[in-house]
């Protein structure tokens, strides 16, 4: 098979999808959405055992980063030694940037049963 046609193949049944995800209810969405990252989460656990940093198949490519360490920047302490107040700042080191639509999907806390 071909990629393009593997490529079709896949958006005809992207469509069958958006199809079926068009009649679920709101909570249904979240649940498929949380069993989506699950198995996100085991692809990501297998590709670590494997100790890939890339990998290409025919319609996606994953990339892994190890964990590390970023920095952060105190807000609060660099105002106070900069003398300036949040508005300054913002005026000064900022810029608007446009950002796209961001949906976060976390696992509900239910309560354990007394033992």
């Amino acid at each position: 098979m071909m990629m393009t046609e593997k490529k079709l193949e896949w958006q005809m049944a992207g469509s069958a999808e958006v199809k079926r995800l068009r009649k679920l209810s709101a909570g249904a969405l979240a649940d498929e959405a949380g069993a989506l990252k699950e198995r996100t989460e085991a692809i990501k656990d297998e590709a670590i055992r494997r100790g890939l940093r890339k990998a290409e198949g025919a319609l996606w490519k994953l990339a892994l980063s190890p964990p590390g360490t970023s920095n952060r920047t105190d807000r609060a302490l660099l105002l106070q030694v900069m003398g300036l107040t949040e508005n300054e700042y913002l005026a000064r080191f900022t810029t608007a940037t446009q950002t796209d639509w961001v949906m976060r999907c976390t696992a509900r806390k239910i309560p354990r049963a007394p033992a």
